[in-house]
């Protein structure tokens, strides 16, 4: 599609804009070791820090679903004067540390930690990274502060308007775990040296992939007609995608609009759209077993455990 003289501008101003708005807010994320930067992969981090990517104009549209996550959970937050990116600084065997608190509520007795995360899908248990990035923000918090601290993680899909939110305990264990991640980050940074790579749930999004030894390991090399239909099937899957996400979003509309006018189907032409009746299933919770009754769970699982095949299948990153 033809671009008009608008799109041509967004194209080029938004990149510059989201560049000084970071710049203002995190100063240059170059010159120390962040939150963010060791709760993921540290080579991911390490290349973020030594290059200059350059991401297409629909990527940082994506990546604002973050700050306007931030944003519903500030208006959620109304009433208590909470503190926006608070900022942390600190050291740690020679690295330079510094961290951004989402929104920080402080009260003579203690201070809360609330970060914002931005999900595309419902999660039942923090994942390890948001884990992480709390308890570098909570021990670094309490080299300050004298004071009790308490942290939680709010999800938020943007899209659906599901969001949920987990208390965030401190763990010595992840803390130290934290720290050396950013002393290894730190000395890679003076050796020039990358560190390892570590497998994450983002893998298949990274922009240094192509050239990950983690993705790398064991991938043959294809060429001919071969290459041809992995192309286009790499291309389908991109389109497939963007229908899917598209499909979603008209699914919604007419389900809101059907519940709402208790309509249970539609005709449109020669095809009909049906509502199906809610329903209610019941099942059993074999991980609250095994956490509260272990030995019951493992007397059951041996006696009823049964093994089952199935097929591999193609998967694209």
């Amino acid at each position: 599609m033809e671009k008009n003289k608008f799109d041509i501008f967004v194209a080029q101003n938004l990149p510059k804009a989201l560049k000084k708005a970071t710049l203002e807010s995190l100063g240059d994320r170059k010159e120390y070791i962040g939150s963010s930067d060791i709760a993921g992969c540290l080579r991911k981090a390490y290349l973020d820090k030594t290059n200059d990517i350059e991401h297409d104009l629909a990527t940082l549209i994506r990546f604002q679903r973050g700050h306007i996550a931030e944003g519903i959970v500030k208006v959620m937050l109304d009433g208590l004067n909470p503190i926006s990116q608070l900022e942390l600084n600190s050291s740690y065997e020679g690295a330079t540390l510094k961290a951004h608190i989402d929104f920080a509520l402080e009260n003579k007795d203690e201070i809360v930690i609330v970060e914002v995360k931005s999900v595309s899908t419902t999660v039942s248990e923090p994942y390890l990274s948001w884990n992480l990035q709390v308890q570098y923000q909570m021990a670094m918090l309490a080299k300050s502060k004298s004071k009790n601290i308490r942290a939680f993680v709010v999800a938020i899909n943007v899209n659906t308007g599901w969001f949920k939110s987990f208390e965030i305990e401190r763990n010595e264990a992840l803390t130290q775990i934290a720290f050396e991640k950013a002393k290894k980050l730190s000395l890679a940074l003076q050796s020039k040296v990358e560190p390892e790579a570590e497998i994450q749930l983002f893998c298949g999004v990274c922009p240094y992939k192509a050239t990950c030894p983690l993705m790398l390991k064991g991938a043959n090399e294809l060429n001919g007609e071969l290459l041809s239909v992995a192309q286009s099937l790499i291309l389908l899957n991109a389109k497939k995608k963007e229908l899917e996400s598209e499909l979603d979003e008209k699914k919604a509309i007419l389900e809101e609009y059907m519940r709402s006018h208790n309509a249970k189907k539609l005709q449109v032409n020669d095809s009909f759209i049906t509502l199906s009746n809610d329903t209610t299933s019941t099942s059993f919770d074999t991980k609250a077993l095994q956490k509260d009754n272990p030995d019951l769970y493992e007397e059951l699982f041996k006696k009823y455990q049964k093994s089952s095949q199935r097929k591999g299948y193609i998967s694209i990153k």
